[in-house]
């Protein structure tokens, strides 16, 4: 089965209740809760954005790491990659589906020509009007339609969380839209985060610091819990003694 036949299948198939993340479910032990799905940018031999020695899938995949041992509560946290391996962007977002997960945020490095700019921007679905664009993604083979409604509304509602409790720690970071490929994530609400230009010597300095690091991951840490309290993280389970017994013929 080629790649378009079986990301158009996936998605297809995806759940009901993994559509419409928006609403809110009573708290309930009888339900798993459903995982952070983080998504460290590149990997293996896509090395993303590179300056001098500094490469872009080496501090994505730091920042993730630690940002899954910095997310506090019994909330799981699960990484699309968590080495140095190459997972295409249709792999991510089937993974992302099949997972069930409550949010999906990738995490990038920018590099630009205008070596002044600096700080992070926070995407969500939707037109980009900015003329800054970059892209070092490798093309996936699957094409992707918008994502639905429900969640592309709610993905700007987390960007906005993510870029609120990022300034309240100091950070620079602004607000974007994009249709980056992994935001048009059917199953859960999915930002990007770039969290800072390589191509700004200074920055790139700072964005190799593992002290910076951990400021960042600090302030996008905050933004996922505060989340995870205001929605309900917990997935519907279907067991075999509530299903309603086949009809006899």
């Amino acid at each position: 089965m080629s790649l378009r036949i079986l990301v158009a299948a996936l998605l297809a198939a995806a759940p009901a209740s993994a559509m419409h993340t928006a609403a809110p479910l009573p708290p309930s032990m009888a339900r798993p809760l459903m995982p952070v799905i983080l998504d460290p940018g590149h990997g293996g031999n896509d090395f993303g954005a590179v300056v001098k020695d500094l490469q872009e899938k080496n501090i994505a995949l730091a920042v993730a790491k630690k940002l899954r041992d910095r997310i506090k509560g019994d909330v799981p946290v699960m990484l699309t990659r968590d080495d140095d391996t190459f997972v295409p962007l249709d792999h991510r977002v089937i993974n992302a589906v099949d997972w069930n997960g409550a949010v999906f945020v990738s995490i990038h490095l920018n590099k630009v020509r205008n070596k002044k700019l600096a700080g992070a921007t926070v995407y969500s679905y939707g037109p980009d009007h900015r003329k800054l664009r970059r892209r070092f993604h490798k093309h996936p083979i699957a094409k992707m339609p918008a994502p639905p409604r429900v969640d592309a509304s709610e993905s700007e509602f987390l960007a906005g969380s993510m870029a609120k409790a990022m300034r309240e720690d100091g950070l620079r970071v602004e607000e974007a839209k994009s249709d980056y490929y992994v935001l048009k994530n059917p199953a859960q609400p999915s930002i990007l985060v770039e969290i800072g230009y390589l191509s700004n010597p200074e920055e790139a300095a700072k964005l190799n610091d593992p002290a910076y690091q951990d400021k960042i991951v600090d302030a996008m840490a905050k933004a996922i819990e505060s989340y995870a309290n205001g929605r309900s993280l917990r997935a519907e389970t279907v067991t075999a003694a509530a299903a309603p017994a086949p009809a006899r013929l």
